[in-house]
């Protein structure tokens, strides 16, 4: 049964809470009724943080100990870590209810790649909502009998994946709206390589992404893209934090098989992403109809890429 977003808040808490040693917990539950709580983080020797959306301070002067932190390890891993080997690699943990924890400490490298983490001292609780209607502003722009291939543009927790997500269970579900574009229901496949967009935990999505979108989680983003189109036949393929030579030759490929990509990459300008080559083919055409700049505050400001002079 898919989680409601009622649900989906009562586990966060819950998971939330379970990771935290004792003396921590009334106040992490306390911390937790805010909604502008973004960030918890749990470092050796340092009192816990808490980061919220404008501001940020320490939680008492209390610090965390090793005791506390391999507490915190063994709840998230539940005693097993050998079992999360792979998250451990990646460096995040995803929690039931789609929040991530990122984790900080001695690598373990084989062969020049790192194969795990351990003496791990550092926690990071990112806290996830789902924010449905952060989209309904740009659909006009960005829908036109079939999505337009865009990239949204912008720094660290500058909205970009909750973006994504509400045009993903917006393209899932449709929209018939009088006052708003009419948009029919599409198939939505989600290249989701750290776990962001869908939050996926063990395979189950934690947010709403509609009722016709499949994910691919935890997979490299070009393999993952290239496995979607040719084994879901998505009219709309979504993927974050685009960046690579091989990113951008999976895009292509995509688009000329006729499926629509909205995607996302990190960034202030314009020019950053003509930089990074992002915007054009090699022949210099436009590689996405929009493109779509969003600040630190979350305002957004669309831009035809055809008009953007190289």
């Amino acid at each position: 049964m898919p989680y409601t977003q009622k649900e989906n808040t009562i586990v966060s808490k819950q998971t939330i809470v379970a990771l935290v040693p004792g003396r921590f917990k009334e106040n992490i539950r306390v911390a937790l009724r805010s909604y502008d709580l973004e960030e918890i983080r749990f470092r050796v020797n340092r009192p816990p943080e808490l980061v919220y959306r404008n501001d940020a301070y320490f939680m008492g002067a209390e610090t965390l100990s090793t005791n506390d932190a391999e507490f915190i390890m063994n709840q998230l891993s539940q005693h097993s870590l050998y079992a999360f080997e792979e998250e451990l690699r990646n460096g995040f943990l995803t929690l039931a209810g789609g929040h991530r924890v990122g984790l900080g400490g001695e690598t373990i490298v084989e062969n020049g790649m790192v194969k795990t983490l351990k003496h791990v001292r550092s926690f990071n609780v990112r806290i996830t909502r789902q924010m449905n209607g952060v989209a309904g502003r740009y659909l006009t722009d960005l829908f036109h009998g079939q999505w337009r291939n865009t990239l949204i543009v912008g720094p660290p927790q500058s909205g970009k994946t909750t973006l994504l997500r509400d045009i993903a269970r917006t393209a899932s579900y449709g929209q018939q709206a009088k006052q708003m574009t009419p948009i029919p229901p599409r198939k939505v496949a989600i290249a989701d390589e750290r776990s962001e967009i869908a939050a996926a935990f063990e395979g189950v999505p934690q947010h709403d992404l509609g009722p016709r979108t499949d994910v691919l989680d935890r997979c490299p983003k070009a393999e993952g893209m290239m496995m979607l189109v040719r084994a879901m036949s998505p009219d709309l393929l979504i993927v974050d934090e685009i960046g690579s030579e091989r990113d951008k030759s999976a895009l292509r490929e995509a688009m000329n098989a006729g499926v629509s990509v909205i995607c996302s990459a990190h960034g202030r300008t314009v020019e950053d992403m003509e930089d990074r080559a992002l915007l054009r083919t090699s022949s210099g055409r436009p590689l996405f109809d929009r493109l779509l700049l969003l600040d630190g505050n979350k305002r957004g400001k669309l831009i035809i890429p055809k008009k953007v002079s190289v």
